[in-house]
């Protein structure tokens, strides 16, 4: 046992002086409901994320990458919702406790309120979430939504592109507020 210990807090002891680096698997989800009864699953497929060893973290979003599973709404979000021609991406940046880190150097799993602040079309907004942060056998950590993000559109002036693709599909609504989730896999650099 005594053995076990000591090979896991050496294990994980080269997280605690390290910038963390974004590692697959991870992703980024978010929910859409329309019409009021469908709901719909998209992600976005390009994104980059970096944990400082200070706790600084900070995940850039490429918005062309979004990814609806229908490559029209694709292209009709990019051009309307998001407006990718003016606003290429969206970035949320927060500060992770530096006695959480340490306490996942040391192999323990944690949870904690996430608070950050999402810019996204131009605007900023801040935003929370309860998150599980855990240390796992190959060195690397997985930081987990437990509850989602809400992003409420208006916040970030979304809501002339909600309108307009609400026209362009005939839709009789769609939703303003959508649930955002992730799972992000970090490495010591």
């Amino acid at each position: 046992m005594k053995f076990f210990i000591i090979a896991l807090s050496l294990t994980f002891s080269s997280l605690t002086s390290a910038d963390w680096i974004l590692q697959q698997p991870s992703s980024i989800h978010f929910l859409t409901n329309k019409n009021t009864h469908v709901t719909e699953i998209h992600s976005f497929n390009k994104f980059d994320a970096k944990v400082k060893d200070s706790g600084f973290a900070k995940i850039n979003i490429d918005l062309t990458s979004v990814d609806t599973r229908i490559g029209i709404r694709d292209e009709r979000m990019q051009k309307h919702l998001f407006e990718t021609s003016r606003f290429t991406q969206a970035s949320f940046e927060t500060q992770i406790p530096t006695q959480l880190l340490a306490q996942v150097s040391a192999g323990q799993q944690s949870q904690f309120e996430l608070k950050g602040k999402i810019s996204l079309h131009g605007e900023e907004a801040d935003v929370s979430s309860l998150v599980m942060i855990n240390p796992n056998q190959d060195k690397t950590i997985t930081i987990s939504t437990i509850t989602p993000m809400l992003i409420d559109a208006e916040s970030f002036k979304l809501i002339a592109g909600i309108n307009k693709l609400k026209e362009i599909a005939g839709l009789k609504s769609i939703t303003r507020t959508v649930p955002l989730t992730f799972t992000l896999t970090f490495k010591a650099e």
